[in-house]
């Protein structure tokens, strides 16, 4: 889910923007040698779990396997980041960029309640190498890299840390694989022309397309759009058919009023075309936001939005109306896995209508406390195909504290319920699912 997007400064860039992430990490240890300068990196988390009634009181059972992981689950996760980025300035105009990090990562205690990683799953693998380089307002960046679009609704995690990984909930891999980014950046306007590359447990596929931002006074515009090309043989576990798409996307992104300067809107459209091994497409999404800033020591927020994913109404036919995700990232609660518990392990941001209301205070320098409520809908009649009678799925709560002691530190304990309503205990269970989650993490 990837906290460290938010933590620490994915998002205090200016997230209307499409971005190549490569070389943005927290500032470390930094070496300068005339035109050479590398900056040395470490990041760190550890993380706790505590969920009980899986899918309502249904129970779990791992993917892999097909064997049943009972109700209630508990683990830990951990995980390790070393990288560099470095840039050789050939003259005031030139500069070769390179970098890279690597990931060691594990689950512990047991089995997540999704059934994606077991107890034991442990890698260590590369995650970014990449070489590049800026020429004036262009710069090129080849290889395994980061890269967002936006708030990350569409495009910004490359990586699904499932099974072997380990450390599925905390995910601390998001690179994307064998990728070319080109980005231009003007005085007001920004784009890219990419070609990412998925890991195979997000299904391996290729997403090739245009990004282009335009910076106004108080509203950032995107437009975007991208082709799917699956690269897998045949469709794996976590995988679905998506080869073929095209992606068109509209946003309008820290929208503001001026005569009420506490107000951010955000609205985004998404709409999926296109046809593949006798697929046709036709999905969408969308949502519209608004929170408010109150103007006070303790900057006490409220907000609302509606976020809808469509569905499919004949899962047997041979076009698929249900949205895909594509490889949507994290950069703040609720954004864009939407509920700790129903996002992370009942519903994916597709056959969903959710609204969210949300709110959150510091209390001091260093602790602040939110609160997020999720009341999910499924778009059409079928949870992944089951049917059901009523669309009115669930209600999920969430309480959380955060801990900053310094801009290399954060921590939080988070309590997240979901009660079932009728479409959820048709197709699953009626028990309470819970989940109780602590989170510390160091980036230097």
């Amino acid at each position: 889910m990837h906290r460290f997007a938010r933590t620490y400064g994915l998002t205090c860039l200016s997230y209307g923007v499409g971005l190549t992430l490569s070389g943005t990490a927290f500032a470390g240890y930094q070496i300068q040698e005339g035109d050479f300068k590398a900056d040395f990196t470490l990041s760190a988390l550890a993380a706790s779990v505590s969920s009980k009634n899986a899918n309502f009181g249904a129970g779990a059972f791992d993917i892999r396997s097909g064997k049943p992981t009972g109700q209630n689950h508990s683990w830990q996760e951990f995980s390790v980041k070393p990288g560099v980025t470095m840039e050789y300035s050939v003259n005031p105009d030139i500069t070769l960029l390179a970098g890279g990090s690597i990931v060691a990562a594990t689950t512990q205690g047991g089995a997540d309640p999704g059934g994606y990683t077991r107890n034991g799953a442990n890698n260590t693998a590369l995650e970014e190498l990449y070489g590049g380089v800026q020429v004036g307002d262009w710069k090129l960046t080849v290889g395994n890299q980061n890269f967002a679009v936006g708030n990350m609704f569409l495009i910004g995690d490359g990586n699904v840390d499932a099974f072997g990984d380990g450390a599925y909930y905390s995910a601390p891999r998001t690179a994307y694989r064998d990728s070319v980014v080109l980005n231009w950046t003007g005085s007001h306007v920004s784009a890219q022309a990419f070609s990412l590359r998925t890991d195979g447990h997000a299904g391996d596929f290729r997403l090739q397309g245009l990004n282009a931002d335009w910076q106004l006074p108080n509203v950032v515009l995107g437009a975007m759009a991208y082709k799917v090309d699956t690269m897998e043989s045949e469709l794996s576990a976590l995988s679905s058919q998506r080869n073929g798409q095209n992606v068109y996307n509209l946003r309008a992104l820290k929208g503001s009023i001026p005569s009420l300067p506490g107000l951010v809107y955000n609205a985004e459209y998404a709409l999926e075309k296109g046809s593949g091994d006798g697929i046709k497409y036709d999905a969408k999404a969308w949502y519209g936001s608004l929170d408010y800033t109150f103007s006070m020591p303790s900057a006490p927020s409220i907000g609302y939005r509606y976020a809808y994913f469509s569905g499919d109404d004949d899962p047997g036919d041979n076009t698929k109306r249900s949205f895909d995700p594509s490889t949507k990232g994290y950069t703040d609660w609720g954004q864009w896995l939407i509920g700790e518990v129903v996002g992370n392990y009942v519903l994916y941001n597709s056959n969903a209508k959710v609204s969210t209301l949300r709110g959150r205070m510091k209390l001091n320098e260093v602790f602040s406390v939110g609160a997020q409520h999720h009341h999910f809908e499924l778009a059409e009649s079928n949870y992944f195909g089951t049917p059901v009678t009523n669309k009115n799925f669930a209600n999920e709560t969430g309480l959380y504290l955060e801990w900053t002691p310094t801009p290399s530190i954060y921590s939080f304990v988070s309590f997240n319920w979901v009660q079932p309503l009728s479409g959820a205990k048709q197709a699953l269970g009626d028990e309470t699912f819970s989940a109780l989650e602590f989170w510390v993490a160091y980036k230097y």
